[in-house]
């Protein structure tokens, strides 16, 4: 059961199954909205590969998918490189896009096997850039237990403490 939710998250969210996990630093230039149903987006039963054998009901709360085109400008762990990735996302059941709607810089983690992506806006503070904690709290970056560094009074991180205990720091 588990391996056909994992294949399910990967088939939704578009990203393919690699074992590999990337961390970003980049700007959103555009998120389209993708109407369910449309060739861009099944529906959320064809997606999770369920079979629809006659008398067979499917109950979704779907409310479509996003497509998010994100520049790369820095890759801080994996194999990515600098210039244009695309997330394929379902929209969910009020239509919330995932990735905020701004063009301020963000960190992005990527874990493909998983399917998960996790973010956070990157704010400059006392000459540091910064990101939000919470996100974060249950993800290993490179070997980092992101809740291992100490947050600040507002709950954010310092970048350069991240950095720092990457291994091969970028």
């Amino acid at each position: 059961m588990r391996r056909l939710l994992v294949l399910a998250a990967l088939l939704v969210t578009g990203l393919p199954a690699l074992a590999q996990e990337s961390l970003l630093i980049g700007r959103v230039e555009r998120i389209s909205m993708v109407p369910r149903d449309a060739d861009a987006c099944p529906s959320a039963c064809v997606a999770a590969g369920i079979a629809m054998k006659p008398g067979t009901v499917c109950v979704s709360n779907d409310g479509g998918c996003q497509q998010t085109a994100f520049r790369i400008e820095r890759v801080l762990a994996g194999d990515e490189r600098a210039g244009m990735k695309t997330f394929d996302m379902r929209t969910g059941e009020w239509g919330k896009v995932y990735f905020p709607v701004t063009h301020e810089l963000i960190l992005v983690y990527v874990d493909q096997a998983a399917g998960r992506v996790r973010w956070s806006l990157l704010t400059q503070r006392d000459g540091h850039m910064m990101f939000e904690a919470k996100p974060f709290e249950r993800t290993m970056v490179a070997g980092v237990a992101i809740a291992s560094l100490p947050p600040d009074s507002n709950g954010e991180i310092a970048l350069d403490q991240l950095i720092e205990r990457l291994p091969g720091k970028r």
